[in-house]
């Protein structure tokens, strides 16, 4: 909250992935101040075969989005432990422990791994990790059996929350966004520090077209990353948004309009 107060934003959601322990932290973190947190998490599925990533925001029953990422967590714990085999298999030196040692609190994934790399000289930074060991179609890549996509979007709706495709890039074509829409979701990632103007201009277009909700953030991940910054993106947000729903003003709970946002 700190920081989020230093970048001059006035709305911030917390969307770690497949967990959303960090929520009412930042509430709490947020009281008394002008900051306006958005409830949120990032949550791992599966689009056509491949792993796809959905945004939930705004979501009121807390309790039902816990049942539902409580699954995730042990089948994060079974790719974690598999990741570690293969890459023991090729040779490298590093143990579950290791990693969730790396990890802490947070959900256990790749990004832990890579850290836990190179702490031990294995590679220069995450960049050359996800490309030659963890990325989607590297050595070490195991797959989850995440939930399909449009049962998660089902589940984020009976939240009472919106779903959003996260920093879709070069990853999804218009025939694909139309068959997620038509799973009913609500909009697309448009900023984002991995896309590019042509990115942006397409997602906010094709929002504007098709009656979705353009949302963005800058995807820190803290210490477990370094090619990401926090802050980097300011993203309009209308006033109707409904991303306002079921915020907390940090400031007396008053829900009052901002010009600015950082949705994530």
């Amino acid at each position: 909250m700190t920081q989020a107060l230093q970048t001059d934003l006035d709305v911030i959601a917390i969307t770690d992935h497949d967990t959303i322990a960090g929520v009412e932290e930042a509430r709490i973190a947020a009281e008394d101040t002008r900051l306006r947190v958005v409830t949120g998490v990032e949550i791992s599925t599966i689009f056509n075969g491949r792993e796809c990533h959905l945004l939930a925001y705004a979501f009121r029953d807390t309790e039902l989005m816990k049942r539902l990422l409580a699954d995730q967590k042990r089948k994060r714990i079974q790719r974690a432990r598999s990741i570690i085999g293969k890459l023991n298999a090729l040779g490298f030196d590093l143990s579950y422990d290791e990693v969730v040692g790396e990890a802490g609190r947070a959900p256990i994934g790749r990004p832990h791994i890579a850290r836990v790399m190179i702490g031990k000289g294995y590679a220069a930074d995450n960049q050359e990790v996800f490309l030659r060991y963890l990325g989607n179609t590297s050595s070490a890549y195991h797959m989850i059996d995440y939930p399909d996509v449009a049962d998660v979007i089902e589940s984020v709706h009976k939240a009472g929350g919106i779903a959003i495709l996260a920093h879709p890039g070069n990853n999804y074509n218009f025939i694909e966004i139309k068959e997620l829409k038509e799973s009913g979701l609500d909009g697309i990632e448009c900023y984002h520090s991995s896309h590019n103007e042509a990115h942006k201009r397409r997602y906010l277009t094709y929002c504007e077209s098709h009656g979705l909700i353009p949302t963005g953030g800058s995807d820190f991940h803290g210490s477990v990353q370094d090619y990401y910054q926090f802050g980097v993106l300011h993203i309009p947000l209308e006033p109707d948004s409904p991303l306002l729903v079921n915020t907390v003003d940090g400031n007396a709970g008053q829900h009052e309009t901002y010009s600015k946002t950082l949705c994530k």
